[in-house]
């Protein structure tokens, strides 16, 4: 049992050491782009009522909360 046990060890401990050995190539990752196209159409406006709606028309015909 005792030999089982040292086994283990060594097997675990000879593969730490293999994986800190070895320098682990960190590959930058692009950054994501948000892009902002023009939309299309008439341009619109929102506004935020207090009552938490969300109000979305066409500038020239503005809404209001009431």
């Amino acid at each position: 049992m005792e030999n089982l046990l040292m086994l283990l060890i060594a097997a675990g401990s000879s593969s730490l050491c293999a994986c800190t050995t070895q320098q682990q190539a960190h590959v930058e990752q692009p950054k994501p782009l948000i892009v902002v196209h023009q939309p299309r159409g008439e341009q619109g406006d929102f506004v935020l009522c207090k009552d938490g709606r969300v109000l979305v028309f066409a500038a020239t015909h503005p809404k209001s909360c009431s």
